[in-house]
């Protein structure tokens, strides 16, 4: 995306943790990702945790059957994975709750057109978990089980530090924020080896797949080995067409793990080479704070 949302709640409703969970029947349909249920304007949906949104979003056929209103944005677009641009729509304040009961709100989220596949499968659209933290708050994303938590950074990466062996790093990176924008945004980069070459890829829970830009380092080391794979849909619903590389070992928050990633055009923030996907962060821990992030993999 190349712009993005704020997502605040007042100071006696901020929440600690939010209720996040997999879903088997999404999974095969090709969304691995964590899940939350909220319901805005008492219409309830599902909404993917996506650490690769820079807005919260909400998929258009959410929006017309909730009744939100929403507004055009004349200077602003959303940014597939894949390039292209879509015009966007806003709405604003937006109330309502998480599946527990806690209360939502959202100060402001962009409205894009999904796939029909989101409205099939009931999904509203992308929370953006560093987003919904409360002010002065890391997000804790725990892939592993998964759970999602809001506390100090320090407190976070003390407790992660406690909780691993000595000689297992800890990958620590900056932030990386869109200084042109007129909200609040924030992505996270991650260094990535491969076939003894290291590219830094952006960190999206929101994608199924790893992907390698075709002018990385990476894809040029592996891709003698590639061959043509499926095509598949993107936000706004471009196609993309790229090549697969199979058994790939990849080191990433100091654990390796093998991957058949794709290799293609690709569209990543701050000069960043590529997406690393569920694939390969399903066995991580991610520390999301304001000005960096911290992630070890199993």
């Amino acid at each position: 995306m190349s712009s993005a949302a704020t997502a605040r709640s007042s100071a006696p409703s901020s929440p600690q943790s939010l209720p996040i969970f997999y879903d088997n029947a999404l999974a095969a349909q090709g969304f691995p990702s964590p899940l939350v249920k909220a319901s805005i304007a008492g219409h309830e949906a599902l909404f993917i945790v996506d650490t690769g949104a820079s807005a919260n979003v909400l998929a258009d056929w959410y929006v017309e059957a909730a009744g939100i209103p929403a507004s055009a944005s004349a200077d602003s677009t959303a940014r597939g994975s894949g390039g292209k641009t879509t015009a966007e729509r806003l709405v604003h304040r937006l109330e309502g709750h998480w599946s527990d009961g806690q209360r939502l709100d959202l100060s402001e989220a962009i409205v894009v057109a999904f796939p029909p596949l989101f409205k099939s499968l009931h999904l509203g659209g992308l929370v953006s978990p560093q987003l919904l933290a409360p002010p002065g708050m890391a997000a804790v994303l725990d892939l592993r089980t998964p759970s999602l938590r809001f506390v100090p950074f320090a407190r976070a990466l003390s407790d992660l530090r406690r909780s691993k062996a000595p000689t297992v790093p800890i990958d620590l990176t900056p932030s990386c924020k869109n200084a042109e924008s007129k909200v609040v945004n924030r992505q996270y980069l991650a260094p990535v080896t491969a076939a003894g070459v290291t590219d830094l890829l952006l960190v999206d829970t929101g994608a199924t797949k790893t992907i390698f830009s075709e002018d990385s380092k990476i894809a040029r080391a592996i891709e003698n080995g590639s061959e043509p794979g499926p095509p598949s849909e993107g936000v706004g619903g471009e196609v993309h067409g790229r090549r697969v590389v199979h058994n790939v070992t990849l080191l990433r928050g100091g654990r390796v793990v093998t991957l058949n990633p794709s290799i293609g055009e690709v569209s990543v923030p701050c000069d960043g080479k590529g997406i690393l996907g569920m694939d390969a962060l399903r066995s991580c821990l991610l520390i999301l704070g304001d000005s960096k992030m911290a992630f070890s993999c199993g």
